[in-house]
């Protein structure tokens, strides 16, 4: 009995001091990129980056290329340019894919992960679904 207690007393301690540890980047104006959370490991594929050098695509009125998926659906930029990259964020709580009905891609996103696409080098509309949720589809336009 002795034990629980002793251990029950040392849990505000330790939530205190925990949430002393957070809280001295927002006193310094820090990005939450520099922020405790930041070193907390992340499940292997959580994200992919683009590369130095590799071409990134923008839309037409020049803002970045996108396919954001929210509340199980898909935005998609207007058109992107061929064989550019897109980034794809996913804020949904499951997993998604973008995955072309005629060959040609298919990117697996997790849970509020980020990933990329590279778009066709070929000008076209390309229908894509996701293979986990079949009611969700949407059209990339590359021109």
């Amino acid at each position: 009995m002795t034990r629980k207690i002793t251990l029950l007393a040392l849990v505000p301690v330790l939530a205190l001091g925990l949430a002393a540890c957070g809280s001295s980047n927002a006193d310094t104006g820090a990005s939450a990129a520099t922020s405790s959370m930041s070193s907390m490991p992340m499940p292997s594929g959580a994200s992919t980056t683009t590369q130095p050098g590799q071409p990134s695509s923008t839309t037409e009125d020049g803002a970045a290329a996108v396919i954001s998926i929210t509340d199980f659906a898909y935005k998609v930029p207007a058109s992107v340019a061929p064989g550019s990259t897109i980034t794809i964020k996913n804020s949904d709580s499951q997993a998604h894919t973008v995955t072309s009905k005629t060959g040609g891609f298919d990117v697996k996103v997790d849970p509020n992960g980020t990933s990329t696409l590279t778009a066709p080098s070929k000008p076209g509309s390309y229908p894509f679904v996701c293979t986990f949720h079949a009611n969700m589809t949407s059209t990339l336009v590359v021109k």
